[in-house]
């Protein structure tokens, strides 16, 4: 079943963001406690000090889709990372890492086997190779905001509150309705201009699907050549590469803002807790992204080789 298919399945109420939200009166606090007692209630969520996840992840690409292995592990307050295999190739997977180990960034590009049986490991910061040390620093630090966001966003899904190593916080907004139910609505805000409302279904009061204002994705086609084979000059080179700039420059500056979601479903109970062991990921209606865990473990002891940041 393709991603953009399975993506429509049983998400039921959580795409009542399109129906009528009502604004009212409610206390916020009630709303987030009632939730964090559906998830397995405050002492087993204190309680819970590591985590770590394996299943799969899938990627829309066009009207197809692709993916891989997946991987997560937290070590609460400051430390998470995600691994995901991108695409695989003849030689073996090719997988991205990323995370944040307090305030300094975790990333990895895990490369196939080369010629002669070497496996690259390439670290990055987001900065392109030609970076001042500035520009690669202030690129790291774009990194692990980004970072801290993304588990942001999914720890409201499990855990049903920030924590110590990324604030939180809350105010209530509304109910929004829909055919299959009412769901809560509540403000979110945290640092970095992070914002967004929280989706916390009336009867079960589980997490259902967290919305956020940001711009659009930047994507760019564009190959290291020209037209009838590839530029062998540096001269060649660099007027590839200013092209390219000078593309995405336009680009950045055409990028609308744009409502992204993401959706917590199939929770399970797992030692205590109740887990979502979906994430599915949307710009609008259109899905970009899901995760289905296969296994949990709670408190596994972790090896702090696998929190290593870059260099």
């Amino acid at each position: 079943m393709s991603l953009s298919t399975r993506f429509l399945v049983g998400t039921g109420a959580v795409v009542m963001v399109a129906g009528a939200v009502m604004l009212a009166q409610g206390d916020a606090n009630k709303v987030m406690a009632d939730m964090r007692q559906a998830l397995g209630g405050e002492q087993r969520l204190a309680a819970v000090k590591s985590l770590s996840a394996t299943g799969k992840s899938q990627r829309a690409v066009g009207e197809t889709s692709m993916g891989g292995d997946y991987e997560m592990m937290v070590e609460l307050p400051d430390k998470f990372f995600t691994k995901q295999v991108m695409a695989q190739t003849p030689m073996g997977a090719l997988a991205i890492k990323n995370g944040f180990n307090g305030d300094a960034l975790i990333q990895e590009t895990e490369q196939p086997p080369q010629a002669g049986g070497m496996r690259m490991l390439i670290s990055a910061g987001g900065a392109s190779p030609n970076a001042t040390p500035e520009e690669k620093a202030a690129a790291a630090q774009r990194q692990i905001a980004m970072s801290k966001q993304e588990f942001a966003r999914m720890a409201l899904g499990m855990f049903g509150q920030s924590v110590a190593g990324y604030a939180l916080e809350y105010s209530y907004s509304g109910t929004a309705e829909a055919p299959d139910g009412k769901a809560d609505i509540i403000n979110v805000k945290g640092s970095a201009d992070f914002a967004g409302k929280l989706f916390i279904d009336q009867k079960t009061h589980l997490p259902l699907m967290f919305t956020w204002m940001a711009k659009e994705p930047l994507v760019m086609n564009q190959s290291m050549g020209r037209p009838g084979g590839p530029a062998t000059s540096q001269e060649e080179r660099d007027k590839v590469m200013a092209d390219l700039q000078a593309r995405m420059k336009e680009a950045e500056a055409n990028r609308k803002v744009v409502e992204y979601r993401m959706f917590y479903s199939d929770y399970q109970s797992v030692d205590g807790l109740h887990l979502p062991h979906t994430f599915q990921q949307a710009i609008g209606s259109n899905p970009t992204n899901e995760v289905t865990i296969e296994k949990y473990k709670v408190n596994p002891k972790i090896d702090p080789k696998r929190f290593e940041t870059v260099k």
